[in-house]
C-alpha cells in the first residue's frame, strides 16, 4: 500500500505535519509527503495544453507529482486554512492537477471510477466557527474526486492558535480512526 501526502502547510513541524504524522502511523504501508512549500511549481497558466494532451506543458517539479499520484493507493490532502481556504501554495500545487479535470471533461481520457482511496486533514487558528473549513473541503473534496480518488473522511483541527492534538484529545482520535478506515479499505 502506498500512500502520498501532499502538505500545504508552510511549517514543517507544525499542526498540519503533526496530523499527517499520527495518520501515518496509525495507517502503516509506505508513504512519501510532498511539501507544497518545498517543491518548484509554477502556476497553471491556462494555456489548455491539457485539454488535448495528457500532460502539461509547464516542465518543473509537477511531472514527478504526476506520476506520484498515479502510482498511489492512498492520497491525503492536508493543509491548514489561509483566509478560509488552502494556502496559497497548495492551491497553486492543486490547480496544475487541471490536467485530470481535463481528462474527464475534455478528453474523456481519465476513469470515471475510483482508483484510489484518499482522506482529508486541515487545520484552522481560529476558534471553532460555522462553516469554518467549507472552503477548503470544497476544494479538496473537488480535487479528490478529479483524480478519481474515493474520500473516506476528513479531520479538522480548530483553535489552532490554542489548540493542538495533544490539548484535543477528541480530535487526536479522528485521526487515527480515519487511518484505520482508509487502511481497512485498501485490505478489501
Amino acid at each position: 500500500m502506498k500512500t502520498l501526502v501532499i502538505n500545504g502547510s508552510a511549517r514543517p513541524n507544525g499542526h498540519t505535519s503533526k496530523m499527517i504524522k499520527l495518520f501515518l502511523e496509525n495507517l502503516g504501508g509506505e508513504y512519501e509527503i510532498i511539501d507544497a512549500y518545498r517543491v518548484n511549481v509554477a502556476p497553471c497558466k491556462d494555456c489548455r495544453y491539457c485539454w488535448y494532451k495528457k500532460g502539461c506543458s509547464i516542465k518543473d517539479d509537477m511531472q514527478e507529482i504526476y506520476e506520484k499520484v498515479e502510482a498511489a493507493d492512498n492520497l491525503v490532502l492536508a493543509s491548514p486554512m489561509y483566509f478560509h481556504s488552502v494556502t496559497g501554495k497548495m492551491k497553486t500545487l492543486l490547480d496544475r492537477f487541471q490536467i485530470y479535470w481535463a481528462g474527464h471533461v475534455m478528453r474523456h481520457d481519465v476513469p470515471e471510477t475510483t482508483v484510489r482511496k484518499g482522506a482529508i486533514l486541515m487545520v484552522g487558528g481560529a476558534p471553532s466557527f460555522p462553516n469554518q473549513f467549507l472552503g477548503g473541503e470544497i476544494v479538496l473534496k473537488n480535487v479528490l474526486k478529479d483524480l478519481c480518488t474515493e474520500c473516506l473522511g476528513e479531520v479538522c483541527l480548530p483553535n489552532s492558535d490554542h489548540d493542538s492534538l495533544e490539548t484535543r484529545p477528541d480530535i487526536a482520535q479522528q485521526v487515527v480512526e480515519l487511518a484505520q478506515k482508509l487502511k481497512e479499505a485498501n485490505e478489501q
